[in-house]
This record gives structure tokens, C-alpha cells and sequence, in this order.
């Protein structure tokens, strides 16, 4: 163990759990984004019920792509309009444990602290560790954690409540998703998060 978290100024940070990533008919459809679900709201659950910050973020962008930057180099032409401001599936899954009073914060990056107001709501809350969990694995969440750790918040990156797509290696050979996410964990856990389970963050925490 290395954050034990009896410090008690812990958040947990959810990452885009949209209903891109879980419509099979979208373009940013994750076969197995529905896996994650529960472990997800037992970790809300689990930080609600201790008085602890919860964030929601959710990522969008301009219908015109105007604020998409660099991160559009890298979509297929029919990824262009996924993730649209104003559209139903930019918005969180209905079997979320979300309320309609949570914070949630909006972003256009990877990382859920570029040119949002995250920091702030984690400083205003003196929050010293963030748990992070959501989709996906090897893009904003991974991001998210790298850039909480630049930023000196103790870090948790929960292997069974992150969840992406398969990929493909710079040759082209398929790259399944348990082999992503090894290797995130992997490289995380050597200096950047304590990689843990869902079940190891509930047992952990400490009321506010």
C-alpha cells in the first residue's frame, strides 16, 4: 500500500462514462464499457456515503470541431461526430449513480485538469488524493492520472473501473484492450498512481 488515505480528503474523479462509449451505434461504441459499470457506482456509492467529492466529467466539443485541436489528427472521418455539445450521447449513462446536483466538469482534452476548472474544485475542497476511474483506459483516464500526479494530488488508478477499446500496435497487429490496460497499470504503477481494485478504495476510505 502505498496511500492509505486516512487523511480523509480523498475524490474520486469519473471519468466520461457517456453514452458514446455505450451506444452500438455511435462511432465511439466500447464493447465492453458496460463491464465497468458496477464497480463504478460502488466506488460513487462508497464516497457518497462517506461525505467524499465526487467530479463527473464529460468530454465535448463544438459541432464544427473548432476546439478540437490536435486530438482530431488522430479521428477517423466517421468519429467526427461523436462527443457534439447539445447531443444525447454526450451525456452521462442513465445507470450512473450520478444526481442531478453533482459537479460535473466539462472538458475538450485527454486530461480532465487542461482548461477546466477541476483544480479549483479539488483545491477549494482540500482535496489531497484523487481516485480515478472511467473510459478511457490509455486516453483521458491515463492523462488525467499523469497530470494529477504533475500536479502533486496522491494518485489511484483502479484497474477493474477503467475500460477502452482495443487498439492496434504502430504496425497494425490488433492489441486487445486486457493487453492496454497491462500495460497502463504497468507504466503507471512504476511512478505516477498506486494501481488498486474498487474493492481495495472502498476499504480505504475515510469519512470527511
Amino acid at each position: 500500500m502505498i496511500y492509505d488515505l486516512a487523511h480523509g480528503r480523498t475524490a474520486l474523479l469519473v471519468v466520461d462514462v457517456q453514452r458514446e462509449y455505450f451506444d452500438p451505434e455511435g462511432p465511439a461504441f466500447v464493447e465492453h464499457a458496460a463491464d465497468i459499470v458496477t464497480n463504478v457506482n460502488l466506488l460513487i456509492d462508497a464516497f457518497r456515503a462517506h461525505g467524499l467529492p465526487i467530479v463527473f466529467m464529460r468530454h465535448e466539443h463544438r459541432a464544427d470541431g473548432s476546439d478540437a485541436g490536435r486530438m482530431g489528427d488522430f479521428s477517423a472521418p466517421d468519429e467526427e461526430d461523436s462527443f457534439v455539445a447539445g447531443t444525447p450521447r454526450v451525456e452521462l449513462i442513465p445507470e450512473l449513480h450520478a444526481r442531478p446536483a453533482d459537479v460535473v466538469v466539462v472538458k475538450r482534452r485527454y486530461s480532465s485538469f487542461l482548461g477546466t476548472d477541476l483544480e479549483a474544485i479539488l483545491r477549494t475542497a482540500g482535496v489531497r488524493a484523487v481516485v480515478v476511474c472511467g473510459l478511457m483506459t490509455s486516453f483521458c483516464c491515463e492523462t488525467t492520472a499523469r497530470d494529477a500526479h504533475g500536479r502533486d494530488y496522491e494518485v489511484l488508478f483502479v484497474a477493474d473501473a477503467n475500460e477502452g477499446p482495443d487498439l492496434e500496435d504502430p504496425q497494425g497487429r490488433p492489441v486487445p484492450h486486457d493487453v492496454v490496460l497491462a500495460a497502463t497499470t504497468t507504466a503507471l504503477g512504476a511512478g505516477f498512481a498506486e494501481i488498486v481494485t474498487s474493492a481495495e478504495v472502498v476499504a480505504r476510505l475515510k469519512p470527511a
